[in-house]
């Protein structure tokens, strides 16, 4: 008899079959009167289910291994009741605050930044297997370094004697930056998959943060100009918001850089080219090639040390998309691309 199926689960098996009437019932059949060729094929079926039932077994026993693993690496990541919790009541104080003392949400914002900020550089740059540093070199994340940098120069101002910003460097940031965070950081809140929000993931957490807390302070600023200027007297002078205007007033596109800037759009134009032109120089005269797996000649080893959000952009699916359509090239190679970050 197979070792995998002994004689009482053949027993229990046919004691299932004559409970679920699978006999003749007009025959009254024992085991001896039970062909032998019937015993076969029951057989045969009872040891094939019982493999069925121990593949399956190994199967669950399987996944729940790996959801063990995946359990431990999130708690590893900060998944637990106390992060989870202090995430939740932090959205929820922030909410809270946006709405009934939208006066002070500008402080909450610097007050947060400056904790999570570093705290999410510090786990970037421990990151495996690239260092994630240079991430903190993206748009999104120097245009919260700009605005931070602003506040703390508005506060110093009030604590250093002889410190002054003169109206229209107020007026010109202001401008630039309602154009960026009401523009371009908005707009990621909607477009960007990775802008998430994960309560107990600091990371992830910080990402959405830089990303939605921008437009909600402008809006602030933009709407209850009356109560942070009350509160705030000579912190900030919010006077030219009611003359200010989006676009052009003469009527002419805004294709030139630099143009039109009384404009919001003019300034945010202007802020975006002063980050994008040493960004784009950075890459090319060496960001490019810092993640790439291989050197030059393609086969030895470049043992890479950093990531770039660029090539972390590519790998998740704009490589196999653009490869596609303007250059022609196929999965498998766009694939391959991905795994030695390596991009024509």
């Amino acid at each position: 008899m197979n070792p995998i199926c002994d004689e009482d689960t053949l027993r229990e098996s046919r004691l299932r079959f004559r409970e679920y009437f699978l006999e003749n019932e007009h025959e009254e059949q024992t085991p001896s009167k039970i062909s032998e060729s019937t015993k076969d094929k029951f057989q045969r079926a009872v040891i094939g289910a019982v493999s069925f039932q121990r593949g399956e077994a190994n199967t669950i026993r399987r996944v729940l291994e790996e959801i063990d693993t995946i359990a431990l690496k999130r708690t590893k990541e900060g998944f637990n009741e106390v992060n989870f919790t202090i995430g939740v009541l932090n959205c929820l104080f922030i909410s809270y605050v946006f709405g009934a003392y939208p006066q002070h949400l500008w402080l909450l914002y610097f007050v947060e930044g400056a904790y999570m900020i570093p705290r999410k550089f510090y786990n970037m740059w421990n990151a495996k297997p690239l260092n994630q540093a240079l991430y903190y070199l993206d748009f999104c994340w120097c245009m919260n370094f700009t605005s931070m940098l602003y506040l703390a120069l508005l506060i110093a101002t009030e604590l250093v004697d002889g410190l002054h910003i003169d109206d229209s460097t107020r007026e010109t940031f202001m401008k630039s930056e309602i154009g960026v965070n009401c523009g371009t950081l908005m707009g990621a809140n909607i477009v960007l998959p990775f802008v998430a929000c994960l309560f107990h993931d600091l990371n992830t957490m910080t990402g959405f943060f830089i990303h939605i807390m921008p437009p909600l302070v402008t809006y602030t600023f933009m709407w209850h100009s009356a109560e942070i200027k009350e509160t705030w007297p000579s912190l900030f002078d919010l006077s030219h918001l009611s003359d200010m205007h989006y676009f052009p007033t003469n009527g002419s596109i805004f294709v030139v850089p630099g143009t039109e800037l009384d404009s919001i759009v003019g300034n945010a134009i202007v802020l975006y080219l002063a980050w994008w032109m040493p960004y784009v120089i950075f890459m090319l005269l060496g960001g490019l090639d810092l993640p790439k797996k291989f050197q030059a000649d393609g086969v030895t080893p470049a043992n890479p040390k950093f990531d770039t959000v660029f090539h972390s952009t590519m790998r998740g699916g704009p490589c196999i998309t653009i490869g596609k359509i303007f250059r022609g090239r196929s999965k498998k190679d766009s694939l391959q691309q991905m795994e030695e970050n390596s991009f024509d």
